[in-house]
């Protein structure tokens, strides 16, 4: 499964935040990130898998692993997973905002969600 989104599509909630962040990951020159899912094998408990992928973030691609759930009834399938990373895998360092340290960890939540076509 392949996943892309506009790097200008991550919001803080702050405007000013929003425009550092955008040049501090250079969403000029690197317009989209992707996400690309390689293995999907399921757990012990019913709906979860163990996942494992690819992120390409600012051009550089690293490869994750984390845990998804699957959920589905007669009109939808719903996939949701979460994974914490560091962006200084991706070779940003993270930036000093006035006084305030800005940590690298970044938390990233998916839902994705497949509907029949009636």
């Amino acid at each position: 499964m392949h996943v892309e989104f506009a790097a200008e599509g991550l919001h803080t909630g702050n405007a000013l935040q929003d425009r550092e962040l955008y040049k501090l990951i250079d969403s000029r020159r690197f317009p989209l990130i992707a996400a690309d899912l390689r293995e999907l094998t399921p757990e012990a408990a019913p709906g979860r898998y163990a996942a494992s992928g690819d992120i390409t973030f600012v051009g550089r691609k690293r490869s994750y692993a984390g845990a998804m759930a699957v959920t589905h009834d007669d009109v939808r399938v719903t996939i949701e997973g979460e994974l914490t990373f560091d962006i200084r895998d991706f070779g940003i360092t993270p930036p000093r905002i006035l006084m305030a340290k800005v940590y690298p960890d970044v938390k990233v939540r998916v839902r994705l969600v497949a509907a029949r076509e009636n």
